[in-house]
């Protein structure tokens, strides 16, 4: 058996007529460089960036962990470090006065009780129907705080405007963060004062009658306001310099969080609970 599979093979390598291989013959492909990878920034750094102008959400808008749309490049953030720390700043507020205004602006904007939050008074974010002589008494002692939150960033937009002409003298990270806070604080005094109007249509009584089956109302966003004319103009220069931000500091981390703020809903309504 042995030697007639000898015997086969043989006659095989005779038989079939000597050819190259195509790799002998073929040409060689050209050489090429493989391109380096860029080198990524460190990921303390980039949490730093977010850390330092974190703010809670507002409610009924896209919340989540710190943004992490890594990589962000070396490249990218090389113009954008700490330029000393926020405890230097605090130190000397007349010498960092642009930085010294965002960060006291961030603190209240911290502060800052919206519904949803325990801050403040209990926030009214869902009641029974009918509406009655107390729940009238808890929406006025409510109105009466959004009225002094209402003061308060107010005065904190005014102050924030006075130094904008100081913007073009400040590092890059601290123009982001001053784009970015003033933004959020333009769109949170809108959430505000959309939340006093609706307190107002409680009790004023001004909502429309409930659907049948439905016991009462909840507190929802809404894409258009209720608010005043002065109060969506706010609206319109939130929304513009999220925009701006996203376009003049691509690739960074404020482009992700103008990305966010720009998700949310600006509005508020009263819908019916349906059970």
């Amino acid at each position: 058996m042995r030697s007639t599979l000898l015997a086969l093979l043989a006659f095989v390598v005779v038989a079939t007529p000597a050819q190259p291989s195509d790799w002998l013959t073929r040409t060689p492909p050209e050489r090429f460089d493989i391109p380096e990878l860029p080198q990524l920034a460190r990921i303390a750094d980039v949490k730093a960036m977010f850390d330092e102008v974190a703010l809670p959400p507002v409610p009924f808008s896209p919340t989540g962990e710190t943004p992490a749309r890594f990589p962000y490049t070396a490249e990218r953030l090389k113009h954008y470090g700490p330029d000393g720390t926020i405890a230097d700043i605090l130190k000397d507020r007349e010498k960092y006065p642009l930085r010294a205004t965002v960060l006291h602006a961030l603190e209240i904007l911290r502060k800052v009780p919206t519904p949803g939050n325990a801050k403040g008074p209990m926030p009214i974010i869902t009641f029974e129907a009918p509406v009655d002589g107390k729940l009238k008494r808890t929406v006025e002692k409510t109105q009466d705080f959004v009225a002094v939150l209402v003061a308060e960033l107010e005065t904190e937009l005014e102050l924030m405007v006075d130094v904008a002409k100081l913007r073009a003298d400040e590092p890059r990270r601290w123009q982001a963060h001053y784009d970015y806070t003033l933004a959020q604080l333009r769109r949170r005094l809108v959430f505000v004062h959309e939340y006093n109007k609706l307190l107002g249509d409680i009790r004023t009584e001004s909502l429309r009658s409930l659907p049948d089956g439905s016991t009462g109302w909840r507190l929802a966003p809404a894409e258009r306001l209720r608010s005043q004319i002065v109060v969506k103009k706010v609206l319109d220069q939130s929304t513009e310099g999220f925009k701006a931000i996203a376009t003049e500091f691509k690739g960074t981390p404020w482009e992700v969080l103008a990305e966010r703020a720009l998700m949310g809903q600006p509005g508020l309504v009263w819908e019916p609970i349906v059970k």
